[in-house]
């Protein structure tokens, strides 16, 4: 009886052992992830280093008292003090910023001329360059790992979109809007973001009339093995899909009307594909089967279908109105084609039922609510001026903020306790209400800002909403 007493307590001192050695690895590990976040821009945006970039793009081609360096946190702390009546602080406030950390005193006009100019919005766009290609993947990559569930299907899930943001008329030249009703001038923004670790991994900026069809391809450098990508049905193109599934990851996509439907691969006619599925009784319980597309590809992809109720069919029909002029209906057609969502996946049927991969679309919609909290809380889609490189300075500066928020929320989530999600608003509403966030971007130095972070992350998570049964109950008890 001694003999197993003992060695339950050995065998208790063991586990407790493990258990100290873990968790000391774990701290281990957020220290050197702490580190490393807080390096970043101490890395990229070094006074040698800026230097060096003013030299290469000519901002700076002799001994001037504004410095590259002041004048990219003075960029930086002028587009992060914003609200919705000021998307960027006035020039005097920058001054004052010039004033109290650099003891620079530059008068307000001298500091416009010099954002003004082409030389200056050719070093900002370097800067954000070297900036935004910082692998932060790696960076968080042992903390996010660590915090995985064994039951991931993907690797991750990359979900690509783009926002459109209207600009001053004097910029036509440089993105073109387009026209009509919409503006003359105006950026698009094209973001890539792997949602399982909630990363901005890949950001670009063209003309807003650029289709997204055009920046389908992009995403392709990002696709590793065992990945799952997410587009709507601009990003449609046959040739990525092909490109995506020879690098074993797997797509998820809306079914584009133009595309060719065959049953089998050596079929010499398509299907009508409207008229074949409604064999099925699609409004019952769905469809899911197999069939190959385009004409020259014959892609085998997994076609899943399901009937929208009329509300949908009705909105499908205003939007549709909307693009090719109030006065055009869709054809008989294509309302019918607006009665069913149909969807195409390489996905097998062993790793996501129906149902799962019609809830797993949804996660697209993330990336709407990260346009949506980036607009309204940091302003990225408010320029002021008329001057054209100002607008451009501007444009780049405000990427780079998106970007390193983006990278401190990453950090967040994956502290963030398991089960538990970081409310994108919450989170920026709390960084631009801390006092230190200025001084970090300042000084390059987000010690405080995460050590604050990490004590204020159980105020930060998102809270679900209770069903309504669960209330009532809980009013009755």
């Amino acid at each position: 009886m001694l003999s197993v007493y003992k060695e339950s307590r050995q065998a208790r001192r063991y586990l407790k052992r493990q258990q100290k050695k873990a968790e000391e690895s774990q701290e281990k590990i957020e220290l050197e992830t702490r580190l490393k976040i807080n390096n970043i821009l101490k890395t990229v945006l070094t006074e040698e280093l800026l230097s060096e970039i003013a030299a290469k793009t000519r901002f700076q081609h002799r001994q001037r008292e504004l410095t590259s360096t002041a004048l990219v946190a003075v960029l930086l702390l002028g587009c992060s003090n914003n609200s919705d009546d000021v998307p960027v602080a006035a020039l005097n406030v920058m001054c004052m910023y010039l004033r109290k950390w650099f003891n620079i005193n530059v008068k307000k006009q001298s500091l416009q001329n010099k954002i003004n100019r082409k030389e200056t919005a050719l070093f900002i766009k370097e800067v954000m360059s070297r900036v935004m290609g910082y692998e932060v993947d790696k960076v968080l990559g042992k903390l996010l790992k660590k915090r995985k569930k064994k039951m991931h299907i993907f690797a991750r899930i990359l979900i690509q979109d783009s926002s459109v943001v209207s600009l001053p008329n004097t910029l036509a030249k440089i993105f073109k809007g387009c026209g009509g009703s919409a503006s003359e001038a105006a950026v698009k923004y094209d973001y890539v973001i792997d949602q399982t670790n909630h990363l901005v991994i890949k950001m670009k900026c063209v003309a807003g009339r650029v289709p997204d069809s055009a920046l389908s391809g992009d995403i392709i450098s990002c696709v590793q093995k065992n990945d799952l990508v997410i587009r709507d049905l601009g990003y449609f193109n046959l040739s990525n899909f092909s490109k995506i599934v020879c690098r074993e990851a797997y797509f998820l996509s809306r079914l584009s009307k133009t595309v060719l439907i065959y049953l089998n691969k050596n079929d010499e006619q398509p299907v009508n594909l409207i008229e074949h599925i409604e064999k099925f009784g699609v409004s019952n319980k769905g469809i899911d089967i197999d069939v190959y597309v385009g004409k020259k590809e014959r892609l085998l992809v997994r076609l899943i279908g399901v009937k929208v109720p009329p509300d949908v069919v009705e909105s499908r029909r205003q939007q549709y109105k909307r693009a090719r002029g109030r006065s055009q209906e869709p054809s008989e057609s294509l309302q019918e084609w607006h009665g069913y969502t149909l969807m195409i996946t390489n996905v097998s049927r062993d790793l996501l039922s129906l149902k799962s991969i019609l809830e797993l679309y949804r996660i697209r919609w993330q990336i709407e609510l990260f346009f949506k909290s980036m607009k309204s809380i940091l302003i990225v889609d408010v320029m002021t001026g008329e001057n054209k490189y100002r607008i451009l300075c501007l444009i780049f500066t405000k990427l780079t903020i998106t970007w390193i928020t983006s990278l401190l929320y990453a950090y967040a989530q994956a502290k963030m306790s398991k089960g538990k999600e970081v409310s994108r608003v919450k989170f920026l509403r709390w960084l631009k209400d801390l006092g230190n966030w200025k001084e970090a971007l300042y000084a390059k130095d987000f010690t405080e800002v995460l050590r604050e972070l990490e004590r204020d992350l159980d105020l930060l998570y998102k809270e679900t909403k209770r069903k309504k049964k669960d209330i009532e109950d809980e009013k009755a008890a």
